[in-house]
């Protein structure tokens, strides 16, 4: 099936050619944590996002789902 994975930020050097957004397939019945671990992103994501909703890794992608991902934000 198929998704669209859009990563802001820095997040974005784990997506081919550093690109912001992609169109992936993946299993049915992948969890975000599994996406995020499969591209080596998980420890560096903070927050997620299915279909402009926030949500927990845990959560089982759909077809069609845009899974947006976010760094932590530091100021000073």
């Amino acid at each position: 099936m198929s998704v669209t994975v859009h990563m802001h930020g820095n997040l974005r050097r784990f997506l081919p050619e550093g690109r912001d957004r992609t169109a992936m397939e993946v299993a049915p019945a992948t969890t975000i944590e599994a996406l995020l671990t499969a591209l080596g992103a998980e420890r560096d994501t903070w927050l997620v996002a299915v279909n402009g909703a926030t949500c927990e890794k845990d959560r089982v992608l759909q077809e069609g789902d845009l899974l947006d991902c976010f760094e932590p934000v530091a100021g000073g």
